[in-house]
């Protein structure tokens, strides 16, 4: 083979590949997941075949990307063996690329995503020691990250999730002390981030997210002042992104928790009467942006009419 032929070849195998990818990605916002399937693996099957015939690192890289594509796929689906199968495919390629280009940080990043990937399947299914172990690979290759680029947002950003991530575990093993540490840290990381682009939208929802983290484990732990102090920052956050978008439901839903939530502080620090308008405003915001007759309203209505501070 000419390399001219060897060009054309590759160039034939790539643009298949990317076209069964792109027919997957449309399958999916259609709802067809078998049809995706189909098209996934033939990308799949395309990023091998290209990956044997022209063994570089750009080509092995993107196997393992189509790996973790593929992985997506799945645990959208639910499919929590397959989709942790696909990923481990794909961290045991870029595990042999990084052997090969320790000081690559594109592979450090793919290390940290792989990591991560199956941190998260290994939630989902339940399996948290398993979670927890991935995790903290994940936070290790973010903290080399990190260190050798300190500047990198998207470095940080992802440091503070697996952070956040260590500390939704943490509470669920029903250790608030751990929690509330790992929580912590993912909150400075996400407070610098903001404050750094105080315009940009992803890193003021990450703080208001972890306040409202905050917030929850304070109010679990009845440490009610804290509980407030974190639920107000969160609630001002919130209030501030739906003035982007105040079509956004999913915005509408978080203020009207945020709400029902500073009513539950201040029901337990004060007594029905502080906590009535603080269940009033939840229930309006919630009623006015689904409609009296949505199941979540119907449900906060009648969580609602047990109590004394009942809306009307």
């Amino acid at each position: 083979m000419t390399r001219w032929d060897a060009v054309r070849v590759r160039q034939g195998i790539v643009e298949s590949c990317t076209s069964a990818e792109q027919a997957g990605d449309q399958a999916v916002r259609r709802g067809r997941h078998r049809e995706a399937r189909r098209h996934y693996e033939r990308m799949l099957a395309d990023a091998i075949r290209l990956a044997e015939q022209f063994p570089d690192t750009a080509t092995r890289r993107d196997l393992a990307v189509s790996f973790t594509k593929y992985g997506d796929f799945w645990m959208d689906a639910d499919h929590l063996d397959q989709a942790a199968q696909a990923y481990e495919e794909s961290l045991e390629i870029v595990t042999r690329l990084h052997d090969e280009r320790p000081g690559d940080p594109r592979l450090l990043r793919d290390l940290r995503r792989g990591e991560f990937k199956l941190g998260e399947a290994a939630a989902a299914s339940g399996a948290a020691e398993t979670a927890a172990e991935r995790y903290a690979s994940a936070l290790s290759y973010a903290e080399r990250l990190t260190g050798t680029e300190p500047h990198h947002r998207g470095d940080r950003r992802e440091r503070g999730v697996i952070q956040e991530r260590l500390g939704l575990l943490a509470k669920g093993r029903g250790e608030p002390d751990e929690a509330a540490e790992w929580y912590a840290r993912a909150l400075a990381v996400r407070r610098d981030l903001a404050a750094e682009t105080p315009d940009d939208p992803e890193a003021r929802r990450d703080l208001g997210v972890q306040h409202e983290r905050l917030g929850d484990l304070a109010l679990l732990r009845r440490e009610l002042e804290a509980a407030r102090t974190h639920y107000d920052e969160a609630l001002t956050i919130r209030r501030t992104l739906l003035g982007d978008d105040p079509r956004d439901l999913s915005s509408q839903r978080t203020l009207s928790l945020l709400c029902e939530r500073l009513g539950d502080v201040a029901l337990l620090a004060e007594g029905p009467e502080g906590a009535r308008q603080w269940y009033d405003d939840s229930f309006a915001i919630l009623d006015a942006a689904l409609g009296p007759k949505h199941p979540e309203t119907r449900t906060l209505r009648k969580k609602l009419r047990s109590h004394p501070s009942t809306p009307g």
